[in-house]
């Protein structure tokens, strides 16, 4: 499978979100949600924690040369993290887990549709001998087999999808009244086949729709996945701009021009006040808009560097002798939408198929015609488990930050600020880039009068919706899309109930 090389996603700049983090998270993801209520419709935003893959690459399309970019590609094709919280992307990609999942799907008859079918194919044997021999005539050998289709399902399914525009069904030809218009787009090689092809057909009578049903849909399955295995321009992949290979397609669908006119509106934005107290030698108090405390790492929450100390928050700063403010504001709130491509059986393009997922989920192990795992599928679709992928993300430019501290030595601080070429700071374990001027930029202001002293750490204006393939968005939260969940709870619900149902069994008299 074609995939951006791992080594061209956005480079790492953040771990994991601690625990303790996920209360600042949250405090985000609530404003957004107030800030975007009538965008979200009915898909809300969850809590996010940024990991490995950083923030969001949201400047999508290269202006270069208007491919997608692969870092935004990377970005929304991972995976969701199993039972965890806050919402986390994995280190593997979506489309991975769609193959694991799909590749074990089949479309099988009930024993009676088959048995139906068994006997309707042995009293056309005669007529499938002669189209497989008018076939290998034609074109030298016969279809490879694969594990759901034999020689004469493929020369069907292909005869079906490829020799008619548009596509059409075997039921259908079995039933024109003119073959060679139905069949329009037979190569010159096929011409003889086709009066073979009515013999065969017809020899089957009733029992075509069953398989039509089995020829087609297995047919479509491999299609899927043939375009997700091997991506190409004839089955809908996409051109990035990292590898020459095509991929699986994904589609942004906020336009590019919506998402910069979104962060440059920076009136909309999302404050946070943040009052800080050192606790002991590892941890800060930390408590949000006056609520509530909560103890948190300080490396986890905040650090700041300058060019004669890179620890300089915590050992100069965040002093247990000084009362600290943080204030934060995000500018630009923007919600972005994005998702994986559907496949579409009528023209074999593109690959997102979820009805024969839901379906087999739904079927089981009962003994009905329809879409079957088979082997077993031990994966969890809910929301507890990894299938599953971001569908939007809440964001905005990277934050403001103004540190406010009350100390007897507001003047050394300030000076030492002041004086520092380099000043770096981080958030919630993520970078704020080094504030100089390619970057974030500092300043400093005192109050004499009330022993305080006041950093401003600004990002760059070329930062605010920036305008190249490696601009990034801050998430603030995200929307995410377990698509087969409610089709496994369903199935769950019905096997428990029908587990629970108590016997109806008459009880033999004794003698």
């Amino acid at each position: 499978m074609n995939h951006p090389p791992k080594s061209t996603a956005v480079a790492t700049d953040a771990a994991t979100p601690s625990a303790e983090a996920a209360v600042l998270i949250e405090q985000l993801r609530s404003q957004a949600s107030t800030l975007l209520s009538a965008a979200l419709g009915q898909n809300p935003l969850v809590s996010f924690g940024v990991g490995s893959a950083g923030n969001f690459p949201y400047y999508w399309q290269n202006p270069s040369n208007l491919l997608f970019n692969g870092n935004t590609y990377n970005w929304i094709n991972y995976n969701l993290k199993a039972n965890a919280t806050p919402t986390q992307q994995s280190s593997d990609f979506f489309t991975t887990q769609f193959i694991e999942v799909f590749s074990s799907i089949n479309y099988q008859l009930s024993q009676a549709d088959q048995a139906t079918l068994t006997q309707a194919q042995k009293n056309a044997t005669n007529q499938q001998m002669a189209l497989l021999t008018a076939w290998k005539a034609a074109y030298g050998s016969l279809p490879t087999p694969t594990p759901g289709m034999q020689p004469i399902d493929i020369i069907m399914n292909t005869i079906a999808t490829t020799w008619a525009k548009p596509a059409t069904t075997l039921s259908a030809i079995q039933m024109a009244p003119n073959l060679n218009a139905l069949l329009n787009n037979t190569p010159a090689s096929g011409q003889p086949i086709r009066p073979v092809l009515a013999n065969y057909l017809q020899a089957l009578g009733s029992s075509i729709s069953l398989q039509n049903a089995t020829t087609m849909n297995n047919g479509y399955l491999q299609a899927a996945l043939t375009a997700v295995q091997s991506p190409s321009a004839t089955n809908g992949g996409l051109t990035i701009d990292t590898i020459s290979n095509l991929v699986p397609a994904y589609n942004v669908a906020t336009p590019l021009s919506d998402i910069i006119n979104g962060l440059n509106a920076t009136s909309n934005a999302i404050p946070v006040s943040m009052g800080v107290a050192r606790t002991s030698a590892s941890e800060l108090q930390v408590s949000v808009s006056g609520s509530t405390g909560f103890s948190i790492p300080i490396l986890d929450f905040f650090s700041l560097s300058t060019d004669a100390s890179a620890s300089y928050f915590s050992d100069s700063i965040a002093t247990s002798s000084n009362s600290i403010t943080i204030g934060m504001l995000f500018t630009g709130v923007t919600l972005v939408n994005f998702g994986p491509v559907s496949f579409n059986p009528a023209t074999g393009l593109n690959w997102l198929w979820l009805q024969p997922i839901t379906d087999a989920i739904r079927n089981g192990k009962a003994d009905v015609t329809g879409f079957h795992f088979s082997p077993a599928c031990s994966v969890d679709f809910s929301p507890n488990g990894p299938f599953g992928y971001l569908s939007g993300v809440a964001i905005s430019n990277y934050p403001t930050v103004t540190i406010t501290v009350k100390s007897a030595n507001y003047q050394s601080i300030a000076t030492t600020i002041q004086q520092s070429v380099t000043v770096k700071a981080s958030f919630l374990g993520i970078p704020l880039g080094s504030t100089t001027e390619s970057s974030y930029s500092h300043s400093v202001q005192t109050d004499a009068s009330n022993s305080t002293v006041t950093i401003t750490l600004a990002p760059p204006t070329a930062s605010v919706a920036g305008s190249n393939e490696s601009s990034l968005g801050w998430v603030l939260g995200a929307q995410t899309c377990y698509p087969a969940a409610i089709t496994a709870f369903a199935a769950e619900h019905a096997r428990a109930m029908k587990s629970a149902r108590p016997s109806h069994a008459v009880p033999v008299a004794s003698e």
